[in-house]
């Protein structure tokens, strides 16, 4: 029974999955064009291959994590329940024998599913980013035995290469699971909020502020260790707070 619920979810989100899947070629496909005109134009660390090829890499899955899967990860959750009011679909369910914690369920493992398998992938692309910048840098430590260089992120005259080099580097500090920690609030905030709404409007922007609000709280606070531990521990509980109210309250709602 929840895969036939499955399926259907697919179905209903199907316009919404296929815009996730060219955005995150879009992402990559600028990075390409993006390092392709600067190579053009004379940059001299794009002219090395490896170089070249990380910084496409941590390009794509910097534009992917920081931008499209954040957006998706509040849209899928919010146009989960409301396309279903909207079409009535919901008040037709109620007739058949699933149950509506098994309805709740199949939605959330669709978005759970489809968003952290994108996520996944910005994730390797973000990891083969970093491999590659430190094949660079030992490259670059050898060379300057010899002869006096300066840092590889020094060289470049571009904004571009900068920030995709260093969110290469970034991966070292273990900061994707703060990411990790965003994407379930977000999730979290939408699915609350779209239970009771019957545009998906106001729950997309709901799941988008949830980690901003979260960031917001802690600012002020002293913290006794790493903010990014915190913020992380927090934002996880927030997000599993809202998917649990959210689903309580969705089995024991009404339609309307």
């Amino acid at each position: 029974m929840i895969w036939a619920l499955i399926r259907k979810d697919l179905r209903l989100l199907r316009i919404y999955l296929r815009s996730f899947i060219s955005a995150i070629f879009i992402c990559f496909a600028v990075s390409v064009v993006w390092n392709l005109m600067l190579a053009w134009a004379g940059n001299e660390l794009v002219e090395d291959t490896k170089t070249l090829f990380s910084s496409i890499l941590a390009g794509g899955s910097m534009f992917g994590i920081l931008l499209v899967v954040p957006i998706f990860s509040s849209l899928l959750p919010a146009c989960a329940l409301t396309l279903e009011r909207s079409d009535r679909s919901s008040q037709f369910l109620a007739c058949l024998p699933p149950t509506r914690l098994q309805i709740y369920l199949s939605k959330l493992i669709v978005i759970a599913v489809v968003v952290f398998f994108f996520f996944s992938v910005c994730l390797l692309t973000w990891f083969l980013a970093n491999q590659l910048f430190h094949e660079i840098a030992l490259d670059e430590e050898s060379r300057s035995r010899s002869v006096q260089k300066p840092h590889l992120l020094a060289e470049s005259s571009s904004l571009f290469i900068l920030f995709t080099l260093a969110f290469a580097r970034s991966w070292d500090d273990w900061s994707h699971f703060v990411f990790i920690a965003c994407i379930a609030s977000t999730i979290g905030g939408s699915l609350l909020a779209s239970v009771w709404s019957k545009s998906n409007a106001v729950p997309t922007l709901c799941g988008v502020l949830t980690p901003i609000a979260i960031g917001f709280a802690l600012v002020n606070v002293e913290l006794p260790e790493d903010p990014r531990n915190v913020f992380s521990l927090v934002a996880s509980g927030v997000g599993l707070f809202c998917i649990v109210v959210s689903g309580c309250a969705y089995v024991f709602q009404r339609e309307f």
